[in-house]
């Protein structure tokens, strides 16, 4: 028995032996799925040096990487449209510092440690700290190479949001993800990279299901079925698994159909078992993110659902009965729990004055949501409440008490760490909110270089991920407005390792 087939009986062992135990191999808390492969077809029917999966932010940052260091890219899309989560993304992305952010003398200094720290408290330290580096020391980098792309990302929109500790969330000009990924597909337009829509990759081909590179990759398209080989690399950029009812439910049993998803419904996982059937690890897969802010009607992440996230600094979320019932500046898990799990009946509310909204919003959200009723704008706490369904004299009450604790500088309720302002100037605002599923920690195990390790913790040649299709970047909860930073980091350094 020579030496390579010595290291595939190695792993067929352990892959075997981990998954007649717990379902969950002893070490570092991978996941084990039965290992079924594509095999090599007779014949090709394309070839690049470099085929991306999936046109997203860590998608198409991949392949404008990939493309700039010589490599010939192939981006391949299933649904009919470009984009996907990305384009109805918020628009938020973290940066510590960044030569927009340098344009705001008001803010508190900030650094990559703190950045760093603030995504390890999020992730309750499950987080992989070599990652979470990666993504914080990269995040200025990232952010200065939209902006010299063509994104705008206006000063005057920077906030502190929910779990951070200084104000490092850059919000775009239109407070949408449309704003980047326009960008990103029209610079790939101009270089001439191929965004092939409609095309569902089935399958990842390796030389052996447990050994040897990355082939290409299995694709149908119209019915039909065609083979992209590979000269270098094929990054999986697909996205996670929100919208696929069987697969989440299989990790979080109470994720059944009734939840509401942000997501859109390309959102179900196919890279994640796919890349499994060559033997991939996976990790944290049971670690699934609530947004606590979604339309309590849809789920959907629209755009009156943005104000609840980056307005705690200036705004109280309240209960049918007016009153507090969290810190707003607490962690999304904290707040979806609170009000799934121990209220239980939606909806809840975040309200917010007159004075405060130029800081967080602008103001044809607030005139848009006003006119679909998916906000409500008063002269009085009174008539505001009236008109919401929440208690008047709860909510009057809970003002008073809040202005207070701003004038003291204490959160006595509690411990707000920051306050902006009070909430005293007519008109007053309501934006009705409640828990959705939306986004998916877990996913493939990759390192610094953003490849690909199978489940003894070895690179799969040839393979590489980034965005939420990885796994280990943001552990047990994700820091809001990190989603960005790491697909447009890890997305760059994919495009770069798989380009070589």
């Amino acid at each position: 028995m020579n030496e390579e087939d010595k290291k595939g009986l190695t792993r067929r062992s352990l892959i075997k032996g981990a998954a007649v135990g717990a379902g969950v191999m002893a070490l570092g808390g991978l996941s084990v799925k039965e290992v079924k492969a594509v095999p090599p077809p007779k014949k090709w029917d394309s070839e690049v040096d470099v085929v991306i999966v999936g046109s997203g932010f860590a998608g198409l940052a991949a392949a404008l990487t990939a493309h700039d260091a010589g490599a010939k890219v192939v981006v391949l899309e299933k649904m009919a449209t470009h984009g996907g989560n990305s384009i109805i993304n918020g628009g938020q992305m973290a940066a510590w510092t960044s030569k927009v952010r340098k344009q705001r003398s008001d803010l508190e200094e900030d650094s990559a440690e703190l950045m760093y720290q603030d995504m390890m408290k999020a992730g309750h330290n499950l987080n992989w700290p070599d990652l979470v580096r990666t993504v914080a020391n990269g995040a200025p980098d990232a952010l200065n190479w939209l902006v010299d792309l063509g994104v705008v990302f206006p000063p005057a929109l920077i906030i502190q949001a929910g779990g951070h500790s200084r104000a490092r969330t850059h919000q775009t000009q239109n407070i949408s993800g449309s704003d980047i990924i326009s960008v990103l597909y029209r610079v790939t337009q101009e270089k001439r990279i191929p965004v092939l829509l409609g095309h569902h990759v089935e399958g990842i081909v390796r030389e052996q299901p447990l050994a040897g590179k990355v082939l290409g990759v299995k694709v149908r398209t119209k019915g039909k079925t065609s083979y992209f080989k590979i000269r270098k690399g094929v990054v999986l950029a697909s996205g996670g698994y929100s919208r696929d009812v069987k697969m989440r439910t299989k990790e979080v049993p109470y994720l059944v159909g009734e939840w509401l998803s942000t997501n859109q419904p390309g959102a179900t996982g196919e890279a994640i078992r796919q890349a499994q059937d060559i033997a991939a690890a996976t990790t944290q897969m049971d670690r699934i993110q609530l947004y606590p802010f979604a339309d309590p009607d849809t789920g959907i992440l629209d755009k009156p659902a943005l104000i609840p996230f980056t307005s705690p600094a200036f705004a109280i979320y309240v209960w049918k009965n007016g009153k507090r019932f969290i810190n707003e500046l607490a962690p999304r898990e904290a707040i979806a729990s609170h009000e799934a799990f121990v209220l239980k009946e939606k909806p809840t509310w975040t309200i917010f004055d007159n004075a405060s909204w130029p800081n967080f919003t602008k103001n044809e959200v607030l005139t848009n949501g006003i006119a679909r009723k998916r906000i409500f704008k008063a002269d009085t706490l009174e008539a505001l409440a009236r008109a919401a369904g929440i208690d008047p004299a709860g909510l009057v009450e809970t003002v008073k008490k809040y202005n207070s604790f701003v004038d003291a500088g204490v959160d006595k309720d509690f411990g707000k760490p920051r306050f902006r302002a009070k909430i005293q100037t007519p008109p007053f605002y309501a934006v009705p909110q409640w828990p959705a599923i939306h986004h998916t920690m877990g996913g493939l195990q990759m390192n610094t270089k953003a490849q690909i390790l199978d489940r003894e913790g070895e690179v799969i040649p040839g393979l590489y991920g980034a965005g939420e299709v990885s796994g280990g970047v943001h552990g047990g909860d994700r820091l809001g407005s990190c989603a960005i930073t790491d697909c447009i980091v890890m997305g760059r350094i994919a495009g770069k390792s798989a380009a070589g």
